[in-house]
């Protein structure tokens, strides 16, 4: 069972909970494990951190500011506070008597696996990276699909919704209709009832935020070993958004893949093929 864990980022009360291996001798590796897209702590994440425990590692699971259990204003989704939530997140770690600081390593999905990259450049803490069905260029995502037309429309759209912002009259819409694609409109009806923080409203800016997130713009700083894991069947971050990572990495770097969609790497066989590869990578460089 996890252990309730708080810890602080720029005045917030972050959330958390720490997964521990049954036996501990000494200060050991760890792992802090950073969720996608508007996800909570609890949701997909503690088979991972379950899986990292079991290997030897302490797993630190915690909800981003504003989401979950978390301090902070509910459902606003900015990618640069929570890179700082993932470097308060490592601090606090780091401090613990049971983990040696010199061996964490960042583990993200989705969206997180964009946050940890960008978190990974941005410190020497931070020995080894694993991230899964993640993205390099939020525009291209966003974008990828719409023609000239669709695009202006949608940043015309934008520019309208930052001047209702500035106004005091932002516009916020259900998680259930952010996410728009078959295989998220799937995940979030099987965990809805029971993950009631799924029932959240984001603001509509959130688009812009994902528009301007660009990992891929990074790596050239990027020091720490890079594992992705990418989902040949993933139809909401494209298969193509993780072979251009790894082409831009730096090695050392390694791609694993796996025939799944997006939320499939999650359970069953893929979860299996992708949590035992990241083991291995976790384990060869922390």
């Amino acid at each position: 069972m996890p252990e309730n864990f708080q810890f602080a980022s720029q005045g917030a009360v972050i959330s958390a909970h720490i997964y521990k291996p049954d036996v501990i001798e000494g200060e050991l590796p760890a792992v802090v494990l950073c969720h996608g897209f508007c996800g909570v702590k609890e949701l997909l994440l503690p088979a991972f951190a379950e899986a990292f425990a079991k290997a030897g590692f302490v797993a630190l699971t915690f909800d981003y500011r504003g989401f979950g259990e978390s301090e902070g204003e509910a459902g606003r989704l900015v990618p640069r506070l929570q890179i700082e939530d993932i470097h308060a997140a490592v601090a606090a770690l780091a401090l613990s008597d049971f983990v040696d600081a010199a061996r964490i390593g960042l583990w993200g999905s989705s969206y997180g696996g964009a946050n940890a990259i960008i978190a990974a450049t941005e410190t020497a803490d931070i020995k080894a990276v694993c991230v899964q069905v993640t993205f390099g260029d939020g525009e291209r995502v966003v974008t990828g699909n719409l023609s000239d037309d669709e695009k202006t429309k949608l940043f015309a759209s934008l520019e309208k919704m930052q001047a209702r912002k500035d106004s005091g009259k932002e516009m916020w819409l259900p998680l259930s209709k952010v996410l728009s694609d078959e295989q998220s409109q799937a995940f979030y009806q099987r965990y809805c009832e029971a993950h009631p923080a799924l029932k959240t409203k984001i603001p509509f800016l959130t688009t812009q935020e994902t528009i301007g997130h660009k990992p891929e713009a990074y790596l050239a700083d990027l020091n720490a070993p890079l594992h992705i894991t990418v989902a040949t069947k993933d139809g909401v971050n494209p298969p193509a958004e993780s072979y251009t990572l790894f082409e831009k990495a730096k090695e050392p770097k390694a791609l694993l893949e796996v025939e799944a969609t997006h939320y499939d790497v999650y359970e069953g066989k893929a979860f299996e093929q992708t949590v035992t590869a990241q083991i291995e990578w976790f384990k060869r460089y922390l």
